[in-house]
């Protein structure tokens, strides 16, 4: 059998750097370490740092003195000013591209424009973008939603940072018939989309695809929709022990990718199990 992986995996600097934040004040062990939710969508390493120390909350309510981290994925003003008003330290960890798609959103509200965001309103940095930026927000997912916006002569449109590439574009087609201006914005994280075009090469030349991630990752899940797309066998894996061998080594070339919040040493723990099995 053989076993392809993708030229880069691992985390991305958002990513990377939120959790070197957390575990060097981890490590100072000073003071108690909160985080206001998860810092990441991805349940090993959180599981791995709630072992460091992490105390893991929903509410400031729960802060008992210390320091609370943000999540990467940004947060509503409003609870940083609960915070202020409390007295407690926090530390921001928002990514720098969920700050700059704040930032244009915040810029395009401003001059008045009605805002489209491609994404999931369930998403966290969707949710701190809707509490932060005071404009008409419609969120669409998919091409076929566009048809319940209201009649509008301008947007702007933007995406979530974890996006496909192909679904923003796609909506972004859709988003252009009928309307006088549409003043469109890429803010799709680097990482991310060179992550969906390196998966998308792999999986054209695989039987099978396996991708690594946390379930509740919205980039990880992109990832799998794009290998099922390509018509490749697809498997979802948080970690080795998650795998199906017994439909593995019935493969001949199998692509082993992982999303930007997974451990680069977790993608490749599970392509060496693969590889062991031939």
């Amino acid at each position: 059998m053989r076993v392809f992986l993708p030229d880069k995996v691992g985390f991305c600097f958002g990513v990377k750097r939120a959790i070197s934040r957390v575990e060097e004040k981890l490590k100072e062990g000073k003071e108690k370490i909160y985080c206001l939710g998860d810092l990441i969508h991805n349940p090993e390493v959180m599981e791995n740092l709630v072992r460091k120390g992490l105390k893991v909350i929903s509410d400031l309510s729960e802060v008992k003195g210390g320091v609370v981290f943000t999540r990467a994925h940004g947060t509503p003003h409003s609870v940083l000013e609960e915070a202020a008003k409390r007295k407690i330290k926090i530390v921001e960890t928002t990514c720098p591209y969920v700050i700059r798609l704040q930032k244009i959103a915040r810029r395009l509200a401003e001059m008045s424009y009605p805002l489209v965001i491609v994404g999931s309103r369930e998403h966290p940095e969707i949710d701190s973008l809707i509490a932060n930026i005071k404009a008409n927000i419609y969120v669409v997912s998919c091409p076929e939603e566009v048809k319940k916006l209201p009649s509008l002569k301008k947007i702007a449109v933007l995406s979530q940072t974890t996006e496909s590439l192909d679904n923003f574009k796609n909506i972004v087609n859709n988003l252009l018939k009928g309307r006088l201006e549409v003043r469109v914005f890429n803010t799709l994280c680097r990482v991310v989309r060179e992550r969906q075009e390196e998966t998308r090469e792999l999986a054209e030349k695989v039987e099978a695809m396996v991708v690594v991630g946390g379930r509740n990752s919205s980039n990880t899940r992109k990832l799998v929709k794009i290998c099922q797309e390509k018509g490749v066998k697809t498997f979802f894996v948080e970690k080795k022990e998650d795998l199906n061998y017994q439909e593995i080594k019935k493969l001949k070339s199998v692509g082993v990718t992982g999303g930007t919040s997974t451990p680069e040493e977790t993608v490749k723990e599970v392509a060496k199990s693969i590889i062991e099995l031939t």
